[in-house]
């Protein structure tokens, strides 16, 4: 004879079957987007952890009370949750109708954490008590613990004040945060924990989420913002990521297999453009901004991943009306479409960082206007071209990175003068090479060409205290792979910190220091090998030298070297200075010396090598470098294997084409060098050139 629990009890089952009948189907795909349950009778809402913009996926949801501990089920594409209303787990398909699953040896309580693991189909939530504690339920039907819930260990055992957790994409680890901040990771096979250290950050953090990397999602309740981790680190630490929704509720789930970034579907975020050094890429949490009305300008463009500078954007939000000069006021005139606040930031220092302490604006309330606004650049902004950053949004308080739902971010490359400092800029040259030395080989001298422009920075009592290289590839003709660099001859590279050197290949900030070590004059490395900065296009088989070979990759430099010491202007060598290519180790570099390495060096004529040269190279083939009077690189007749070509600061050297002679493209080099530079002094001007021979860009 039944009683009445059992009677009951069988009436939910048949009423269930009945009902799953029409149950929602599962999502199509694992989404890149995370879920989001809130208030006291249950809403989903869809969240895009890469900026914090979120929207209601349903109000209704078939129930009249909360679900909590939510989680994706990569195995079968539906979300399952613990259902207040029926005090057991709920299915929810995309239909957003919560479905009621009865579970045996149900604790009789309900949970506000949990998730699903994606080592096996199964769901695991926990309460804190002795009575209570983690448990597992299998959602595999063909299992026979399907639908049974399982005690992995008590809560007295396992004694956590957490609000929610989330399974690892690779392991069959739980993570979690406590409410003060502390990184917990917990075995799911038995329930042991492990304390991976404080990561800098206190409150509810009741949504938690992972991502296909493995890295980790926080979300505070109170004010929405969301952190990442990385729990492989040695000492994680919680860094600002997005402005989320706050609420005193929440609940995440997400596919943890899924990129946060879906590139299936249209872009929708905004990003700066920036070399990463600000943060400007998704990886490096750079400013980025969800789809919206409200931005700055005429358009907004969105994309999946950031434009890192030289590939950069048509921002049109802000006009310069007066230069940049520090210590003094500017006039700077921006255009706002839709309403919210503006926050410039300017890189004064030019340390690759936008500071707390180089906001130029702080949240400037603008609605659909164009207005001018009078700023002052610093009185102690440094000289040269540095970064700007214009951050819109109508979420006020941003800061230079991470995401926000609304808005968007304008980055400019802009000139700063101070009068304060004194600057002098170097004439610019055309560095050329002939990479065949100590053969004259073709002679073209296009193997490398080089538009080098360098500036000193000098001390009230004329002393150079730093030095700034900038520069392009403008062709690269060669045959052999070769890098490139600069000696500053008579310069004590012990004169030179390492750590303060600026360096950027094509806007980006390396990790590399450029200053090689163990010469015994100051050298600055800029590349080891040219060619692994170039993408030929079409069927080129060099770079810039060719007829109709056009290409779209660029390599350019820029390297900031500051002396611990200033150095005495007399003292200082003068500008072009002593740049010069090298062969690159481990590969053919002709038949004379086949493998010569790094000690092969082509410099200017009568430049000195660097102590890491091979003196025993000169002499050879067609060389007639005599190193005891200092007349090095050049042939019996006094021709070079490098010029330093100075056209002038508004017109362009035009290098010969590829396998074209040097004499015959230019003819009055012969006499140039016959004269020692008596005559013929403009034989590089296109107006002396037979212009059918040279390249036109």
């Amino acid at each position: 004879m039944c009683n009445v629990k059992s009677y009951l009890y069988m009436f939910f089952v048949v009423s269930l079957f009945f009902s799953n009948l029409g149950r929602g189907a599962p999502f199509e795909s694992c989404p890149s987007k995370a879920f989001l349950m809130q208030q006291q009778v249950a809403q989903l809402y869809g969240v895009n952890l890469v900026t914090g913009d979120y929207s209601l996926l349903s109000s209704d949801l078939g129930t009249n009370d909360k679900i909590n501990a939510i989680g994706f089920n990569f195995h079968d594409n539906y979300l399952y949750g613990w259902g207040y209303e029926w005090g057991t787990i709920v299915r929810i398909g995309n239909d957003y109708q919560a479905e009621p699953l009865p579970i045996d040896s149900n604790p009789g309580i309900n949970f506000f954490v949990g998730d699903i693991a994606l080592h096996e189909n199964a769901y695991y939530f926990y309460k804190k008590g002795s009575s209570y504690g983690l448990y597992k339920v299998s959602l595999d039907e063909q299992s026979g613990d399907y639908l049974n819930a399982i005690k992995i260990i008590d809560g007295s055992s396992l004694n956590m004040t957490i609000y929610d957790f989330a399974f690892h994409p690779s392991n069959q680890y739980l993570y979690t945060v406590d409410k003060n901040g502390q990184l917990f990771q917990i075995d799911s096979s038995n329930g042991s924990k492990t304390s991976l250290g404080n990561v800098g950050q206190s409150g509810t953090f009741g949504a938690v989420y992972f991502d296909v990397d493995g890295k980790f999602y926080i979300s505070r309740n109170n004010d929405g913002h969301v952190f990442i981790i990385d729990p492989q680190k040695t000492n994680p630490t919680a860094e600002f990521f997005a402005y989320g929704p706050s609420a005193t509720q929440n609940d995440g789930a997400r596919c943890a297999v899924a990129p946060v970034i879906d590139e299936s579907v249209p872009a929708t975020t905004d990003f700066g453009d920036a070399p990463d050094s600000f943060g400007t890429t998704l990886y490096s949490n750079g400013a980025r901004h969800g789809n919206s009305n409200n931005y700055l300008g005429n358009s907004i463009s969105y994309e999946h991943t950031a434009k890192v500078y030289p590939a950069v954007d048509q921002d049109d939000g802000l006009v310069f009306l007066t230069p940049l000069i520090a210590g003094l006021d500017s006039l700077l005139q921006v255009q706002a479409t839709g309403s919210g606040y503006l926050s410039i930031w300017g890189d004064w220092n030019r340390d690759g960082v936008f500071a707390t302490n180089e906001k130029l604006l702080s949240d400037k309330y603008m609605s659909d206007a164009t207005e001018t606004f009078l700023v002052q650049s610093p009185f102690d902004a440094l000289n040269g071209f540095t970064w700007l950053r214009a951050r819109f949004s109508s979420t006020q308080g941003i800061v230079s990175s991470g995401g926000v739902s609304d808005g968007e971010v304008e980055d400019y490359r802009i000139l700063v003068t101070n009068p304060n400092n004194s600057q002098i800029q170097d004439t610019p040259f055309y560095i050329a090479f002939e990479d065949r030395w100590p053969e004259k080989g073709d002679y073209d001298m296009n193997d490398v060409v080089i538009a080098q422009n360098s500036s000193i920075l000098l001390t009230e009592n004329f002393e150079v205290k730093q030095i700034e290289f900038t520069g392009e590839l403008k062709a690269l003709g060669a045959a052999y792979h070769s890098g490139f660099a600069i000696q500053l001859d008579n310069v004590s590279p012990n004169n030179v910190d390492p750590a303060l050197v600026r360096f950027e290949i094509n806007g980006v900030l390396q990790e590399v220091s450029p200053i090689e070590e163990d010469t015994e004059y100051l050298v600055i490395k800029i590349s080891e090998d040219l060619e692994s900065h170039i993408v030929l296009t079409q069927a080129c088989e060099y770079y810039k030298t060719e007829h109709n070979c056009t290409n779209s990759s660029q390599m350019t430099f820029s390297v900031t070297v500051p002396f611990i010491s200033p150095i005495a202007i007399n003292a200082f060598p003068e500008a072009p200075y002593n740049p010069f290519i090298f062969a690159q180790p481990h590969m053919y570099h002709g038949d004379s010396f086949y493998h010569p390495g790094r000690s092969l060096e082509i410099h200017l004529k009568n430049k000195m090598p660097t102590s890491k040269a091979d003196l025993t190279m000169f002499g050879v083939a067609d060389d007639r470098s005599n190193v005891n009077t200092n007349a090095t690189y050049q042939t019996a007749s006094g021709l070079p294997w490098a010029l330093a070509i100075n056209p002038g600061s508004s017109q362009e050297w035009k290098h010969p084409k590829e396998r074209v002679d040097l004499l015959q493209a230019y003819p009055g080099f012969s006499d140039f060098v016959e004269t020692n530079g008596g005559t013929s002094s403009s034989w590089f001007s296109e107006i002396n050139s037979v212009t059918s021979k040279t390249y036109n860009f």
